[in-house]
């Protein structure tokens, strides 16, 4: 069975006690976790190594586990620190939350059949430096990937066509579905490709509040049973929710949601 995750971006506002928080998501059900901001590049190397181990020692402490983290990535040719820094937390694959994670880029890379290849093959290398790391390398899709290019096809199909089989993909099923799309068959389509998925719920509105899974207009049940076979960890998150609404309300509930989908197929 997939783990239960959360991205710790849906945490922000409540971080100020780390250690506290994160025990409290662990006794709501929450197995694994997914931090975010690493690779920064205002800090050096003992300060990002020490915030990784200082991470890592809070997310250990709370009977959790890292599936994996967003991270501003290196560029393949000069990675400096940056795979210390993943194994000090312990992530086995760093995410490309957005386009402008790499470096050279910005988020707009994926509007041209150019574009979109050459950020494939930047990709690529990062990805092949990463192995001889034991680590990986993925990317995470919001809404925009889906803007046709000049020959009709999206940029997020080219993308995954132009991209290793290495690099994992981490659907979204939320933007998938802002984006217009069916998440099921997009997770169906990247096939053994997609060893994490964003499980958020809404209205598939950008700038909307979202709510806990199962209680807005995502299919995620259908997604996640396309994504049976391959997905690693179902990972809770929400990127702004109403004012007055609980954030663990949201986790808790989501919790309960993945785990009753769970009783139902044993």
């Amino acid at each position: 069975m997939p783990a239960i995750g959360l991205q710790l971006y849906t945490l922000m506002d409540v971080m100020a006690d780390r250690p506290a928080t994160l025990a409290r998501v662990a006794g709501l059900g929450v197995t694994t976790v997914e931090p975010f901001r690493l690779g920064r590049s205002d800090l050096d190397r003992a300060a990002r190594l020490a915030e990784a181990r200082a991470l890592k020692a809070d997310i250990d402490a709370a009977g959790l586990t890292v599936s994996s983290t967003h991270a501003r990535l290196p560029d393949a040719e000069d990675p400096g620190w940056f795979f210390e820094e993943l194994a000090e937390l312990g992530a086995p694959v760093a995410i490309a939350s957005t386009p402008d994670a790499l470096p050279g880029f910005t988020r707009d890379a994926l509007v041209s059949t150019a574009g979109v290849l050459r950020y494939a093959d930047r990709l690529n290398a990062l990805a092949k430096a990463a192995a001889t790391h034991g680590l990986g390398v993925g990317y995470h899709n919001h809404e925009w990937e889906w803007t046709p290019l000049d020959d009709g096809r999206y940029g997020y199909d080219v993308l995954w066509d132009a991209l290793d089989p290495s690099v994992v993909a981490e659907v979204d099923l939320y933007w998938a579905q802002t984006a217009g799309q069916v998440p099921a068959e997009v997770v169906a389509r990247l096939g053994e490709r997609v060893r994490l998925v964003h499980v958020k719920d809404g209205p598939a509105v950008r700038g909307e509040p979202q709510v806990a899974a199962g209680r807005g207009t995502v299919a995620l049940a259908d997604a996640l049973d396309a994504g049976r076979d391959s997905i690693r960890a179902h990972i809770i998150e929400a990127d702004g929710i109403a004012e007055g609404a609980d954030i663990f309300d949201l986790v808790a509930d989501s919790v309960a949601w993945l785990k009753a989908r769970r009783a139902d197929q044993e």
